[in-house]
């Protein structure tokens, strides 16, 4: 069966070879003409003729398979749109009506090319473009563009809004949830993105990405939508950070002992509306302003600790805690206001484990030398925390939301008290969130956990709504 890529490629060469062998028609046609034309015709004159259309001739051959290496339009393992092809084809779509990319991920390639080898996983490349064609063709979409644009990642082109393409995605994703090519398990994931708001390539490209990796950490919808022009927002997340607009929100985390809060952060644009983080981290991560903004966020926490006797925690990325320039800042601030020694938590999560683990570990002691605590995320969840977990000491460890939902059911019971006992005798305090009721909350209670946090101890509370009643 021959794809629409295959076909658009050999139309492609059949043009080329075209644009360059009409010239020397034209010209063999001209010069015979020319030389039959005159009255006195020698056989010698026909011979140089005949040799110099035949030395052109060659030239052109040969100019024209160089001049092929340099026009392929497709991928030669998959035989998919390149990407410059791609969005060129889309560019001349989009002048007329509004384009849906859907990109389809091999979200374990990289583990079938280091246990199968790399010629099964081009093979596992191969038979995906074909499921891919075969599964939207039964859809009445023929001529589908695909573009293979990075390892297993392909991003198709449609027309129309993506609201028509949403539910032929979920019976796509479906059908092949528990997908096998040749014995080889292969698992896709899948994003869609209209072109209403992100126009150009590396827009769109970013958006794909940003929607992935929010899928993969099962954020919340609603704050992924795509109604905010780039351009727009990026302007609003830079005047925020300049003019430190933030709404600051605490939430506590119960103990028989003493309470604790989590401070937790968002930017509020010159609207008033709030930016969720969802959409201004990764703008700040390829912006280079990450350590800004977590130096503004760590501030204010410090003021906060330094006013009172309750211990605070906030998140902050590990990239930014292995900034020295951080760190000094860090130091700086409990010099400033050292009655926030030893009141407050640094918690992080990450999800690929740091190579320089002996830095690292390093970092951190410092970070308790000087009057921090660290906290770890996602225990159970989160291979990298547990990794960590027997690298440094740490002062908290917080659950993986997955063991509060499921927290009464016998098998998570199980699991969460190995995981308690582990971290007790490695001397961390233990925590765990999203308790909702009465009867999560005494589980947890029985499992020995010493804080639980969730709406059955106290909601999300903003403390400086006001600065948004300023604003508007």
């Amino acid at each position: 069966m021959s794809f629409y890529t295959e076909e658009k490629e050999r139309s492609h060469h059949f043009i080329l070879a075209l644009r360059m062998g009409l010239p020397i028609f034209l010209l063999s046609a001209v010069s015979l003409f020319t030389l039959f034309s005159q009255l006195h015709t020698t056989l010698s004159s026909l011979i140089i003729l005949s040799l110099i259309l035949l030395a052109m001739a060659i030239y052109f051959l040969f100019f024209l398979i160089n001049q092929s290496s340099y026009e392929h339009i497709t991928d030669s393992v998959t035989h998919t749109f390149t990407p410059e092809y791609f969005f060129k084809l889309y560019a001349r779509w989009s002048k007329t009506q509004t384009c849906t990319f859907v990109m389809i991920t091999i979200d374990n390639l990289a583990l079938i090319n280091e246990r199968y080898g790399m010629k099964n996983g081009d093979l596992i490349l191969k038979e995906a473009v074909v499921q891919i064609n075969d599964f939207f063709a039964l859809k009445e979409i023929k001529k589908l563009p695909i573009c293979k644009y990075k390892g297993g990642s392909f991003i198709l082109l449609l027309l129309g809004e993506k609201e028509n393409y949403s539910s032929i995605l979920e019976l796509f994703c479906a059908k092949y949830q528990e997908n096998s090519i040749n014995e080889i398990e292969v698992t896709f994931s899948a994003v869609v993105l209209d072109n209403k708001f992100f126009k150009q390539q590396e827009e769109v490209i970013t958006r794909l990405y940003e929607l992935q990796y929010a899928q993969k950490d099962k954020k919340i919808e609603d704050d992924y939508d795509d109604d905010v022009i780039p351009s727009e927002l990026e302007y609003s997340v830079l005047r925020a950070l300049e003019c430190r607009r933030y709404s600051v929100a605490t939430q506590i985390i119960c103990c028989e002992l003493a309470s604790i809060v989590e401070v937790t952060f968002k930017l509020i644009d010159e609207r008033g509306q709030y930016l969720h983080q969802s959409r201004f981290i990764p703008f700040l991560n390829r912006m280079g302003k990450i350590r800004e903004y977590e130096e503004h966020l760590l501030e204010i926490v410090v003021k906060m600790a330094s006013q009172g006797v309750v211990c605070h925690i906030i998140a902050l990325s590990a990239v930014t805690l292995r900034n020295s320039l951080f760190f000094q800042y860090a130091l700086e601030l409990l010099q400033h206001y050292p009655e926030a020694k030893n009141k407050i938590v640094l918690l992080l999560d990450e999800k690929e484990y740091c190579p320089q683990i002996k830095r690292f570990r390093e970092q951190l002691a410092q970070y308790r030398a000087v009057g921090y605590k660290i906290g770890l995320d996602r225990l159970g969840g989160n291979h990298t925390t547990l990794m960590y977990f027997k690298e440094f000491q740490v002062d908290f460890v917080r659950f993986d939301p997955l063991y509060s939902r499921h927290i009464k059911e016998e098998k998570y019971q199980n699991i969460i008290q190995g995981l308690n006992i582990t971290a007790h005798l490695c001397g961390a305090t233990t925590w765990i969130g999203m308790i909702e009721d009465g009867e999560s909350d005494k589980i947890a209670k029985l499992l020995k956990i010493n804080y639980r946090q969730g709406n059955y101890h106290g909601k999300i509370t903003p403390i400086n709504e006001n600065i948004k009643e300023v604003l508007k």
